[in-house]
């Protein structure tokens, strides 16, 4: 006789649901893991191209953004000015919406909660995008700079580079000069020393301005280090400085770029006794972006040979043009010669990157301003706080000091260059006493 052995209905059911179990517990496993290698290898392909430049174009993210949320459009456009002075107005939308108003990524972040949470670590982990970005204008236009295209003029001096040709004609550029600071309601200011803060941190001029600041310049060796991470940036062409530009307001010939104007600082830093070091390293040739990743290993390598070294002057040109593409040239009259107005910029930890130390930067800026103020009035604009970094978390000391605009002349940036120097050669006597 043949046994039949059965299975009970439920008993069935019961290992079946396990098997089922089981098959979607190792699926999904499976799809998770083969998920996260995805993103993982997704990832370094979408930071590839963000290193490469060639995957952000501003004009595409501007349109789609813009679309997707209209208020973009209102805050990062022209609209926006009387909006940020208006105190009310920041107020409600911080508190009511939930965004600020002067922090565009603040409104992504409203809208994205993943990236509320984690948007220090996304801007950190994008950091390679130049910094430049968080540059404003002293009119509150956007300050972009033009990345370079070969140029294939071209040279006869025998320096690699092309000069104008005597009698050459060359279209000429709309210019505004301007002789005063424009210096708005909502600055923060006090004794005459205004900052304009793109920031959201709350500054007590007078309280950072009365405490010491923490730069040790005893013992030998030098202690100042000026470099240029916009190496390129130069000024409008004249008939004593004449060039033909490699790309609007520049070029790679350091006879008349800002190099130029860091020799003059350099020099006149040495007539007070000051040791310095120059270095006139090109980091924005070939590609403008990762300008600031670049002179940061500069800044590295002088700190590692100089452990002297406390006060890290990155010299600039700022670009200041309209709207209509009117070009501002910002001037001030000293000991009866016109000469280029100065601006210092302090970054800060706002953007995503980690810069614990950047009220001393700040404090450091503050003492100069003062002095630029009891020296030579009207030489300095206000001081731009910034949510960028620009490399100053290497020092206590470390500063971008912006010299004139694109529309200044060279002759004008060098001729602020002996004030710019005797003033910070002041700051450092005081600071060793």
């Amino acid at each position: 006789m043949i046994r039949i052995r059965t299975v009970s209905k439920t008993k069935f059911i019961s290992i079946l649901f396990l098997i089922i179990a089981a098959f979607f517990l190792v699926f999904s496993n499976a799809l998770l893991l083969t998920n996260k290698l995805n993103f993982y290898i997704n990832r370094q392909l979408i930071v590839k191209e963000i290193h490469s430049s060639s995957f952000l174009e501003e004009d595409f993210l501007k349109l789609h953004i813009n679309r997707v949320l209209p208020i973009m459009a209102v805050v990062c456009g022209t609209e926006t000015d009387d909006m940020e002075r208006n105190r009310e107005m920041r107020l409600f939308t911080e508190v009511i919406m939930g965004f600020d108003i002067k922090k565009p990524s603040s409104i992504l972040s409203s809208q994205i909660l993943a990236m509320k949470k984690h948007e220090p670590e996304i801007i950190a982990a994008i950091g390679t995008v130049d910094e430049s970005h968080f540059l404003y204008g002293q009119e509150n236009e956007y300050i972009g700079d033009i990345p370079y295209e070969e140029t294939d003029e071209s040279s006869d001096d025998n320096t690699g580079f092309p000069i104008q040709e005597e009698g050459t004609e060359k279209p000429e550029d709309t210019i505004e000069e301007q002789e005063r600071n424009i210096v708005k309601e909502d600055y923060d200011n006090i004794g005459g020393i205004y900052i304009k803060n793109e920031t959201n941190y709350n500054v007590d001029i007078e309280k950072l301005l009365k405490e010491e600041v923490k730069i040790d310049l005893s013992g030998e060796g030098p202690h100042v280090l000026v470099v240029h991470t916009h190496t390129s940036e130069a000024y409008t062409p004249t008939k004593e400085n004449n060039y033909t530009p490699s790309d609007p307001d520049r070029t790679e010939n350091p006879r008349y770029n800002i190099v130029r104007v860091g020799e003059e600082i350099v020099k006149y830093l040495k007539e007070k006794g000051i040791s310095v070091i120059h270095d006139k390293t090109i980091h924005d040739y070939p590609s403008y972006n990762g300008s600031y990743q670049q002179s940061l290993k500069t800044i590295q390598k002088h700190l590692n040979q100089n452990p002297s070294i406390k006060i890290v002057l990155d010299i600039h040109r700022d670009g200041l043009t309209l709207e209509d593409g009117t070009k501002l040239r910002v001037t001030s009259e000293i000991e009866s010669k016109k000469v280029a107005q100065v601006m210092l910029v302090v970054g800060t930890d706002q953007g995503g990157l980690k810069h614990p130390n950047w009220k001393e930067n700040l404090k450091f800026a503050l003492k100069i301003q003062a002095k630029f103020q009891e020296l030579y009035p009207g030489l300095a604009r206000p001081i731009l706080l910034s949510p960028g970094r620009y490399n100053q978390h290497a020092t206590t000391g470390s500063l971008i000091i912006e010299v004139g605009g694109n529309g200044n002349a060279l002759e004008e940036a060098i001729a602020s260059s002996k004030y710019i120097a005797y003033t910070i050669a002041e700051v450092i006597e005081d600071l060793k006493r």
